[in-house]
């Protein structure tokens, strides 16, 4: 079998003029293409207007209280981490504590510990539900044994550029009020790779 010319191809479609030129011809075509990237464009746009979560969240708090305690910097005052949500749906979760702590043991027999103990890291896809105010990530990958595979829910509350992850949970009896706070990553201008004269 082989492949039509464009001259058979023309004139099997009597919408397209056989005095088409290349000129028009690459107008018609760039005018197609440029149409497609605009639905692209707006559909990316459409999607974050859905889905205030999509970006890049710098952690400035980790902090867990007990109730009529005192609270706990589990990864320090000033921890280093982020949380990016890209809007194909993936997400990725960084943290280390702030110092690190290498004296840190690098096993824990507690199956949602990180490993090792001031740094945790887990990624995979994510869905989001704005009008409870919950996601929930579909670990595919994680330093903490007792997270893979496993959905793991959040809440959350978007106040401008700052997004906080509020839970209370129990340990021993106890119960603890974890909150995670973030500000959002301002997207950096243009700017060339290298700068400085040659």
């Amino acid at each position: 079998m082989t492949i039509p010319s464009m001259g058979t191809l023309d004139s099997a479609k009597p919408w397209v003029s056989r005095g088409l030129n290349s000129a028009c011809r690459r107008f018609f075509f760039g005018g197609a293409l440029l149409f497609f990237v605009g639905m692209q464009v707006g559909g990316a746009a459409e999607i974050g207007k859905k889905n205030p979560l999509i970006g890049a969240w710098l952690l400035v708090k980790y902090v867990d209280t007990p109730e009529n305690g005192e609270p706990i910097f589990a990864f320090g005052k000033e921890p280093v981490g982020h949380f990016i949500f890209t809007p194909g749906g993936h997400v990725a979760f960084s943290i280390m504590r702030n110092p690190p702590d290498f004296e840190n043991p690098t096993s824990d027999p507690d199956p949602d510990a990180c490993i090792p103990g001031w740094y945790c890291a887990y990624f995979g896809t994510y869905t989001v539900d704005t009008k409870t105010g919950v996601w929930v990530t579909h670990v595919l990958s994680a330093n903490a044994p007792g997270y893979l595979n496993t959905d793991q829910p959040r809440h959350f509350t978007i106040s401008g550029s700052t997004l906080v992850v509020s839970e209370t949970y129990l340990s021993g009896g106890t119960r603890i009020k974890a909150e995670r706070v973030f500000v959002r990553e301002a997207v950096p201008s243009s700017q060339p790779l290298h700068s400085g004269s040659k």
